[in-house]
């Protein structure tokens, strides 16, 4: 059987960008097939020391840069520049997330290039937009998820903010500015012209939590009715499961899964606006029982009974469940300089074959180089004079 074509196949990435937001961004992309040269300085992305790793592969340089080529030359050298250039030229998309101004400072901002090359496509991702009070402020995960009340909606029990364990402003303002690079090339194949999309970390976490917010507003001064009760992650005596109840019929299934049947005529727990204004005893009570049994125990009971739950997994539980095993949810990275280890697949993509590898910084210099016209000894110059370094 043929394998289909991949969506980008054929599509040329120039990849600016450092950190996780633009160069995920990017790497979904590669693994659609696109061909993302990624552009690093002397020194490599910053991204590569951030973790434990060897060589530059930390865990987010890898995530964030499989299926790419590095190219590692200085831009701010006239040389270094007009490489980048010649690989504009022949680009589809440009990402970059510098702060505003570098680019220009460069030349190598949108006004530049888009007027010389009509058809790209060029994407800035920033922390809090092109303008305004905070157009200097660096935009990290931490400050995000501070400012758009990530951290307060991961709250603890005693109120304390609590920032989410993984770069999730990063993350899904790649997710955005993916889609966002998707609606302006199918722009582009309608009018033959790119244009200049610009995305923020911050207004990609306040579309993130759409929901979370429009509520804020809506009950704006008075506690917001929960969503569902009982609900929450629960101690069990080996373990955690999680559990919520949506509907009534549902609430009376798990009355009769914990033998707790007086409790479906108690006014209390009549409804679940009665069942909001009394989550606290009842979840109380429900956390007493659950901790009598182990987690497979309760598992089955509620499964039997068609209440929604599941046990709290690590990553490990979760990679070898055998519903992952069956969707082939997770293939096998060879990635230098470590033995295979498990990656997902992109979503929606073909399961079974290689994962391409990220490079390390530079590896594809010269290549990349050549590709566009440098001669062996117009790249010696270059490798000698320190403005490109072969990995």
């Amino acid at each position: 059987m043929m394998l289909e074509e991949q969506a980008y196949t054929g599509l040329r990435v120039l990849d600016m960008s450092q950190g996780v937001a633009g160069p995920y961004c990017a790497a979904l992309l590669a693994l659609q097939g696109a061909e993302v040269v990624k552009v690093e300085p002397p020194g490599g992305d910053w991204i590569r020391v951030m973790g434990g790793g060897e060589g530059g592969m930390t865990p987010l340089a890898v995530a964030s840069n499989l299926g790419k080529r590095s190219l590692c030359i200085d831009a701010r050298k006239p040389p270094g520049r007009a490489a980048i250039e010649r690989l504009a030229a022949q680009a589809d998309v440009l990402v970059e997330n510098f702060r505003p101004g570098v680019m220009a400072r460069l030349r190598l901002d949108a006004a530049s290039l888009c007027t010389r090359h009509p058809g790209l496509v060029y994407l800035s991702i920033s922390g809090f937009g092109a303008s305004g009070p905070w157009v200097d402020k660096p935009g990290t995960d931490s400050v995000l998820q501070a400012y758009t009340g990530l951290a307060m909606l991961n709250r603890e029990a005693d109120g304390r903010p609590r920032r989410i364990g993984m770069l999730v402003p990063d993350t899904v303002s790649a997710l955005y500015a993916t889609q966002a690079l998707g609606a302006a090339l199918y722009a582009r194949s309608r009018t033959g012209r790119g244009r200049h999309v610009r995305i923020s970390l911050a207004e990609c976490c306040a579309a993130f939590q759409a929901a979370p917010l429009y509520e804020s507003a809506l009950f704006a001064g008075r506690q917001a009715p929960p969503t569902a009760v009982p609900s929450g992650v629960f101690r069990t005596q080996d373990g955690f499961i999680t559990l919520l109840v949506l509907r009534q019929d549902m609430w009376e299934r798990l009355c009769t899964a914990l033998g707790r049947d007086g409790w479906r005529g108690d006014p209390d727990y009549r409804d679940n606006p009665a069942r909001g204004r009394n989550a606290a005893a009842l979840n109380a009570a429900i956390a007493e029982q659950l901790a009598q049994q182990p987690s497979a125990h309760w598992i089955a009971t509620l499964e039997a009974a068609d209440v929604l739950c599941a046990e709290v997994q690590d990553y490990a539980q979760f990679r070898d469940h055998p519903q992952m095993r069956h969707q082939g949810t997770f293939g096998r990275l060879a990635q230098p300089p470590y033995e295979p280890l498990p990656m997902p697949y992109l979503p929606g993509t073909p399961r079974g074959g290689p994962i391409p590898p990220a490079p390390a910084t530079g590896q594809h210099t010269r290549a990349v180089l050549h590709d566009i016209g440098y001669a062996a000894d117009e790249i010696a110059a270059l490798e000698q004079d320190g403005i490109a370094v072969q990995g």
